[in-house]
């Protein structure tokens, strides 16, 4: 009944403010960079201008990084925020945000050189996470309400990193099921979208010829459709939904189980 409610009180309130659109949309930019971007003779200035693109691509993402769950945040205490007002709060937020994604990698660190080290290709030097990696890895959608109760600490109660990833785990252990399948269950629906998107896309580009879908990584279409303009426009359409949706959703789980532990 939780989880139903979540997601009920979730895209209920999504679309009744805008502002989460705008920054969830913002690595729209990074996408279309990466799909543009061609070999140049490397010169002093197309590597500025690489650079440039660099620095412009990192602040696009953590402004939506730090710019969706804040927004989220105050939809589930039902406050609307302005642009202004969540520009403040990603300058405000964002060293923490980024010392919390750090202090992840740290501890997925080990994790991270397997996946490196078997996602190699020796002879192209290519890199291909395998269909079985790549699915292991959707498992540790298990642990999204963990990252996303730590920085709703920030946002509701101003805390550093470290009291408000300990309040976050005593929470993420106390409702452990709901929250994990809360986790899963959102990542499943982006893993079926994307499926969606990529036979819609290779069907729209042959024809509808059904036997091109013979060649279509079903499990991980982004492994050979990174780079087609028609997917990565119809899969970012729906990834920016059901992102704003998912976290939206654990703001009110949040917002509910701080408040029960409170009283």
């Amino acid at each position: 009944m939780d989880i139903y409610l979540f997601l009920r009180n979730s895209w209920k309130n999504i679309w009744k403010q805008k502002t989460i659109w705008l920054f969830s949309a913002l690595p729209l930019f990074n996408q279309i960079f990466n799909i543009f971007r061609i070999n140049k003779e490397t010169n002093l200035p197309t590597a500025i201008f690489s650079l440039l693109l660099v620095f412009i691509s990192f602040i696009l993402l953590i402004s939506s990084f730090v710019g969706v769950p804040y927004i989220a945040y105050c939809l589930s205490i039902d406050k609307q925020v302005s642009v202004q007002e969540t520009l403040s709060a990603i300058k405000k937020f964002s060293g923490r945000v980024i010392g919390c994604s750090c202090l992840s990698l740290i501890l997925a660190s080990p994790l991270i050189v397997w996946v490196l080290s078997i996602s190699i290709n020796n002879s192209t030097h290519n890199f291909e996470i395998p269909n079985k990696i790549f699915l292991f890895l959707r498992f540790f959608a298990l642990f999204n309400g963990l990252w996303y109760f730590s920085l709703f600490g920030f946002f509701a109660n101003d805390w550093g990193i470290r009291q408000s990833v300990k309040a976050a785990w005593s929470l993420y252990i106390s409702r452990f099921s709901i929250l994990a399948i809360l986790g899963i269950g959102t990542t499943i629906i982006l893993m079926m979208y994307s499926a969606a998107s990529a036979i819609l896309t290779v069907s729209i580009q042959s024809g509808f010829n059904t036997a091109s879908l013979a060649q279509l990584n079903i499990i991980n279409p982004a492994a050979t459709l990174s780079r087609n303009l028609l997917f990565a426009l119809i899969y970012d359409i729906g990834y920016y939904i059901i992102s704003a949706f998912s976290t939206t959703a654990f703001a009110f789980a949040y917002l509910k189980y701080s408040e029960a532990k409170s009283r």
